[in-house]
């Protein structure tokens, strides 16, 4: 069964839209195409207008004519390179965690603001999307509750202010799923076009990058001086990585995977050249750029065998060895380079130049969001309380099937599995972010195989981007495909060069 997508669905003879609940009571996701009975559309016709029904953000009076956001927006974005947070971190002290705080307090709605007002420059049928809706409410609850919370005085103050910054980056874990499946949802509608869209994306991300880095640097801090320890690294976002662990970490991920898809078949082996290369990387985006990458390589290595070898029986099958995976790994003082080769088949030139854009056809794109469908706990209705301008009363948007907390719980049991898998051990990883903080992207890692989500080599491409890294394919159709990483050493070469994202 097709999952349709959540958003707006135009009458073009009335110019209006569908929202999401009307949509859910008629029950267009679970029957075959044809027009609802009329006495459910005259049950629901009070749902039918250009805003959405549930929304407290969406409509008139908040999208276009909302003074406070302007003020906020017309304000500058801090300037913040990693070599500004290590350095301020060499020694600590109460007044220092009390100055981050308040930067901390001041510039997330800027950077907040900023992003609600790119947000409503946008075409209003594709903010008006449910899932971009959503990350639309998310971002101006936050906004709100920074722009409100009370200067911080002491480290009691401190302490309270690094909880609810806890909770803030716990509620917006939904807003990844929601950008990505928003992202195929107007792919299906052709609301935007692909380079506007793509351009979209990458801003949105970009974004995301900087406001969490900043917001979990600050727990960083705090954390630290709570243990009387200083010092000129940025704390627990990045780790001291080994190039060929980390390799052969994901790789093992995505084996445990495959012996359950293919108990029958030899599996290709991966082949790790060169000399190991140590360098400094959030784990979160190295394992999820690895993961994505090698999941597309022994997808394509194990698909292109067995079409070669369809003649074969199944026990003439489980003698055949794949070709192997071979990953290249080279560095120097700056840079650390990965080229991932492997003998898949390769793809056409008109399918290469496409798979770093986030639009896809609509009929791929309805592929990839069945793939969403199918992710296990992954629930998305909304659930933001949201403060009506007017009347000071907090509305609860009712949740249509469900909680978000189904989604929450998901991510805590899938990086559960993914921590026990990559042997987390180590004292400083176990007291550190990478094991305390949840992350949709390291949840990501652990679905299943053969779930193939369409916008996670587009996504891999901004990371890498946004940390001065480069990600490139080359591919020979008929053969297979060669995909050259480089990720800049953030270290004392290149902290001073990597700046967080104003907006």
């Amino acid at each position: 069964m097709e999952a349709r997508p959540y958003g707006v669905v135009f009458l073009h003879n009335q110019n209006l839209s569908l929202d999401l609940e009307l949509k859910h009571s008629l029950n267009l996701s679970q029957r075959p195409i044809h027009m609802p009975k009329l006495s459910t559309i005259a049950d629901n016709i009070f749902r039918l207008g250009p805003y959405p029904e549930y929304s407290m953000l969406l409509n008139k009076y908040h999208f276009y004519q909302n003074s406070m956001l302007l003020h906020w927006a017309e304000r500058n974005a801090h300037p913040v390179t990693l070599k500004h947070l290590a350095n301020y971190g060499k020694t600590l002290n109460k007044d220092k965690i009390i100055m981050s705080a308040n930067f901390v307090r001041n510039e997330i709605p800027v950077r907040l603001a900023l992003r609600i007002k790119s947000l409503q420059k946008l075409p209003f049928d594709v903010v008006n999307n449910f899932h971009f809706a959503q990350v639309y409410e998310c971002y101006y609850h936050c906004f709100n509750s920074f722009r409100k919370y009370s200067r911080i005085d002491n480290l009691e103050e401190n302490d309270k202010f690094c909880e609810f910054i806890k909770d803030t980056l716990d509620e917006h874990l939904t807003v990844l799923p929601h950008l990505m499946m928003g992202a195929l949802e107007n792919s299906i509608l052709n609301s935007l076009p692909q380079k506007e869209l793509d351009e979209f994306m990458s801003s949105m991300l970009r974004s995301r990058v900087s406001r969490r880095v900043i917001l979990e640097e600050h727990i960083s801090l705090t954390t630290r001086f709570q243990k009387n320890k200083s010092s000129d690294s940025l704390g627990d976002l990045f780790s001291e990585c080994s190039a060929f662990e980390q390799l052969e970490i994901c790789t093992g991920i995505l084996i445990n995977y495959l012996r359950g898809l293919y108990p029958n078949l030899q599996l290709p082996e991966l082949i790790i050249e060169g000399e190991d290369a140590k360098f400094p990387f959030m784990l979160s985006h190295l394992h999820f750029i690895f993961g994505e990458i090698l999941r597309n390589s022994y997808k394509a290595v194990i698909t292109n065998c067995l079409r070669i070898n369809d003649h074969l029986g199944e026990d003439q099958l489980s003698k055949i060895k794949p070709p192997p995976i071979v990953v290249s790994v080279a560095n120097n003082a700056k840079d650390v380079v990965f080229r991932f080769s492997d003998q898949g088949g390769g793809m056409p030139k008109e399918v290469l130049q496409d798979i770093w854009s986030f639009g896809k056809s609509p009929k791929k794109a309805q592929v990839y969001l069945n793939t969403f469908h199918s992710l296990p706990g992954l629930d998305l209705n909304p659930h933001f309380q949201v403060k009506d301008s007017f009347s000071g009363q907090h509305k609860k948007q009712p949740p249509l099937d469900g909680s978000a907390n189904a989604l929450l719980k998901n991510i805590t049991h899938m990086e559960e599995i993914v921590t026990q898998r990559m042997g987390i051990q180590d004292k400083e990883s176990q007291e550190g972010l990478y094991s305390r903080k949840k992350s949709f992207m390291r949840s990501l890692i652990a679905r299943p195989f053969d779930l193939t989500l369409g916008v996670s080599l587009p996504m891999c491409k901004v990371y890498t981007d946004y940390w001065n890294g480069d990600l490139r394919m080359h591919s020979l159709e008929g053969y297979g495909s060669d995909t050259y990483l480089r990720l800049s050493k953030l270290g004392s070469f290149n902290s001073d060069k990597v700046q967080l994202d104003r907006a």
